[in-house]
């Protein structure tokens, strides 16, 4: 079976005088996004640079994978944030909610019970066997998934703990994650499915972000049964991931909303509400798991910064697109399957276009989701004044867009419709070199075809002392000149409002959950003390020496702890993390082996009914004497 490459955009680069509103952005680095970002280049008008920027910073940079993926990026603002595919990981996310259900059971009961192998491989046993002596006829199944692992890959389910061992000698010496396996879900047409829910983090000092009001659902290609020992290796029947089900014989590339084997979110909400239940009530219970979810991993986020950059110095801003995996139980509740950094933008799916020959074509139900996502992110993380001209122009554009499709002659039905054109700066003399050949063979053709969209300066060919003799480009000029007066005295508030209203972005905190969900912020508060006592900037962790000055700075050596009891305290802690991911050699202590070195702490020294006001009073009295330090000095 032949498989034919994906058809790919021609681009013709037009060079451009550069204004004072533009919007700038990089992607050299954006790779696989880079076919969704260059749509919204083009429909935002904005000026990208596909080789990078080298005379200043861009406004955005756009990187496929990770924050360090561009090291250009000294400035502006980058999509990624500073460790976030480690703490979006399955062991780090989870730990970081175990801390938090630990402090609010009721709260943060969203996600399957978890267990982390090999270390915790007696606890997984002994819990499970406690488990069914209380409940004799519990049938339980288990997931277990890689810690690094994506897409699926080197999942499995088993129905007992000692079959971690004996049924796959191959995975020993790998940690893998194990979770109870959601067997009661909800079906749509006998097939389980999970959604694909995308949030814009838009900043983390202040916290903000945004959720999608669209999203994917991805189905499963073998209708469903509880899990048994004959049903249990049914790839294409127990997992929802896109990447694993695409290669199933049945899976269905259907292009009505409601049908397929990947449809809208929208549309199953819509099927929920036609079965006579609350979807609304669904959504909500959804922004829920997100914000909490946000808060708890925000304080690992705050000290993965503090270890990628130096205070007072120059650094980018960051956002990030995240991806939340939602599983629905067959009463509605959603749960929680995990989070992915670098969800992908990809808009083609493979398809067999004639027996035995695939291609990869354009995928309308990506192309209706991601692309507002990705355009309305870049709009967000504009300035409000640059936002006003990017929407202007948009507005221009559809007006000729409009004009063009009643027109006799469209572009769009040239023999070379293929052709994509945007709007990419080239700062570097050897760039345009290599690209002047092809530019002057063009150029005629092009200006041709822009006098016919009567296209102002911003699709000139930057040579603008030639259009100068025609009255229409000094009409554009002055037109132009009158907007940007216009945008310098506009109320930056009113400008946010009109994009509000159009996005397709949902501020969920501040704006929807903050007074819900401020309660749960305590563990920013211990972040501040970590990155306090570190010292070091750019430092791994918190060494043994960064511990004792962590006791000494809050005197809890008052507290009846002895500096024997801190050193034995900090190998215990170290050992257990070591072991807990044997994968790391880090000899430092992270920041959720802290944690546990602060409940410890609480135990023997801030006696309280709870653990959240036994946390409480540790957090109170180590910022009562560091601040009280810090103000001697």
């Amino acid at each position: 079976m032949s498989v034919s490459s994906p058809k790919r955009e021609r681009t013709r680069f037009i060079r451009k005088r550069i204004s004072k509103h533009a919007v700038t952005i990089d992607t050299s680095k954006a790779k696989s996004n880079a076919d969704v970002v260059r749509m919204c280049v083009k429909e935002l008008g904005l000026v990208e640079y596909p080789n990078g920027r080298k005379d200043a910073p861009c406004d955005i940079y756009w990187n496929e994978h990770h924050f360090d993926d561009n090291p250009a990026a000294t400035g502006g603002k980058v999509n990624k944030f500073p460790e976030m595919e480690n703490i979006c990981s399955k062991m780090t996310l989870f730990k970081c909610l175990d801390i938090m259900r630990d402090l609010y059971p009721s709260d943060f009961d969203f996600y399957p019970r978890t267990w982390y192998l090999p270390a915790q491989f007696e606890e997984f046993s002994s819990e499970v066997q406690n488990m069914k002596a209380k409940r004799k006829k519990l049938k339980s199944t288990f997931i277990i998934k890689p810690y690094g692992g994506s897409s699926g890959e080197g999942i499995f389910l088993l129905k007992e703990p000692k079959d971690y061992i004996s049924s796959y000698p191959s995975k020993r010496g790998m940690c893998h994650v194990a979770q109870e396996y959601m067997a009661n879900v909800y079906l749509i047409d006998d097939f389980k499915f999970d959604f694909r829910i995308y949030v814009v983090l838009k900043s983390v000092e202040p916290l903000e972000f945004h959720i999608c009001s669209e999203g994917l659902a991805r189905f499963s290609t073998v209708p469903y049964q509880s899990p048994t020992k004959k049903n249990m290796h049914e790839t294409f029947m127990h997992l929802t991931n896109y990447s694993l089900n695409k290669r199933s014989k049945d899976f269905s590339h259907s292009e009505e909303d409601d049908e397929g084997s990947k449809r809208s979110l929208s549309s199953v909400l819509k099927r929920i509400d036609m079965n006579g239940q609350d979807s609304v009530k669904v959504w909500r219970d959804i922004e829920l798991v997100v914000c909490k979810t946000i808060i708890a991993i925000v304080p690992e986020l705050k000290v993965a910064w503090n270890k990628t950059f130096s205070s007072g110095k120059p650094c980018p801003s960051c956002f990030q697109v995240l991806g939340f995996d939602i599983l629905l139980l067959s009463d509605l509740k959603p749960v929680l399957l995990e989070i992915n950094g670098s969800p992908s933008l990809y808009m083609d799916s493979e398809q067999e276009v004639s027996p035995g020959v695939m291609k990869y074509v354009r995928n309308p139900k990506d192309e209706e989701v991601k692309f507002p996502l990705i355009r309305d992110t870049i709009l967000l993380m504009m300035s409000p004044h640059k936002r006003k001209h990017c929407e202007k122009k948009r507005r221009k554009r559809m007006m000729h867009l409009q004009k063009l499709k009643s027109s006799r002659e469209s572009l769009l039905a040239r023999p070379s419709s293929e052709v994509m054109t945007c709007i990419q700066a080239y700062d570097d003399k050897e760039d345009i070199e290599e690209l002047r050949e092809e530019e002057e063979g063009q150029e005629d053709y092009m200006n041709q075809q822009l006098s016919e969209f009567h296209i102002d300066e911003e699709y000139s060919t930057g040579n603008t002392d030639e259009a100068k003799g025609t009255e229409n480009h000094h009409s554009d000029n002055d037109q132009e000149q009158k907007d940007e007066i216009q945008l310098e005295h506009q109320d930056p508030d009113d400008l946010e409002e009109h994009h509000l209203e159009d996005s397709c972005l949902k501020q969920l905190y501040p704006d929807l959950y903050q007074e819900e969900c401020d309660q749960f912020r305590i563990l920013e508060r211990a972040a501040r003390l970590y990155i306090n006592c570190i010292g070091v900037k750019k430092s791994p962790g918190m060494s043994s020496s960064a511990f004792r000055t962590f006791i000494r700075k809050c005197q809890l050596n008052k507290k009846g702890l002895t500096n024997a009891a801190v050193d034995i305290m900090y190998i215990d802690l170290q050992r257990r993390w070591d072991q807990m991911n044997p994968e790391s050699s880090s000899t430092c202590l992270s920041f959720q082996a802290f944690l546990d070195a602060c409940f410890e702490i609480t135990k023997n020294c801030f006696s309280a009914p709870t653990k959240i006001e036994m946390l409480e009073g540790l957090l109170s009295y180590c910022e009562s004497h560091i601040s009280f330090k810090e103000n001697e000095t």
